[in-house]
């Protein structure tokens, strides 16, 4: 990037270089989501605030260095992006969906937003080791259990936002034992309606990305035996089956067991 761009606007910008599509509108939620963080009450009141491209802010970048424009603004709705040059495919293809992700780490703003997609996850599936209702975790406790990650440097929550809408996440705990602060376990998540575009892969391969970056050395997971989208994501990215631990979970009546993997990173 040519200028520098605040912080904030960091993660819209990784959004605007992954996007392809020709043109798009993103409400002002959405934005949101993308950022991790809130728009500052301008955006909310002045259209001059996404016409400009001026110093000395620069959170106009965060679109035009992907080549993208603001063509219209419905203020505290919605904002419609054009891209300023596109190929002839572009015009042929402007009709199709398309679809952009992209993953972050979990801000202070997210708590609300984290305990509603684990929520609407419980109620999707039988792989999680909570049901609908029953962790009762609250914004507070999530903003608490992040400061103390934040000190502890070994844990964090990887968040995939796709289209502007919580799509997964990747949740990485470290030991706060000395002797195995090298050792972190992940567990990733998404929601049904998101399967199926490459976001468990890339939740992982970011998991691994954040590791080492925080000097973990091994990533391990605990796999239910009937969770067979899982154990082939795992596999595909050469996790090892260590172990196994047998009605290591109850569901209801059901017994599975826990296949546990882990990998040198």
């Amino acid at each position: 990037m040519t200028k520098k761009m605040e912080k904030k606007y960091i993660p819209l910008a990784e959004f605007f270089q992954n996007a392809s599509q020709k043109q798009m509108t993103l409400t002002y939620d959405e934005i949101e989501n993308i950022m991790g963080q809130e728009l500052p009450n301008a955006a909310y009141l002045n259209l001059s605030w996404w016409k400009k491209t001026k110093q000395p802010l620069t959170h106009y970048l965060s679109w035009l260095n992907s080549e993208y424009n603001v063509i219209d603004v419905k203020l505290s709705r919605s904002v419609t992006f054009s891209r300023l040059n596109h190929s002839t495919e572009d015009e042929l293809d402007v009709s199709a969906t398309k679809n952009t992700f992209i993953i972050r780490s979990i801000e202070t703003d997210d708590a609300r937003a984290f305990i509603n997609l684990q929520e609407e996850i419980f109620e999707q599936t039988n792989f999680e080791y909570f049901g609908p209702n029953e962790q009762g975790l609250t914004v507070q406790q999530i903003r608490k259990m992040m400061a103390d990650w934040r000190k502890q440097k070994n844990c964090t929550i990887l968040m995939c936002i796709f289209n502007g809408q919580f799509a997964g996440y990747a949740m990485i705990q470290g030991s706060v034992s000395t002797r195995t602060k090298h050792i972190a376990t992940v567990r990733i998540a998404v929601k049904q309606q998101f399967k199926g575009n490459g976001i468990g892969s890339a939740l992982l391969e970011q998991c691994e990305v954040w590791a080492k970056e925080n000097s973990i050395e091994r990533l391990e997971a605990a796999i239910m035996s009937h969770n067979e989208t899982a154990l082939s994501l795992f596999k595909k990215h050469n996790y090892l089956v260590e172990g196994t631990r047998h009605h290591g979970v109850k569901i209801e009546a059901d017994y599975f067991d826990e296949l546990y993997h882990g990998k040198l990173i």
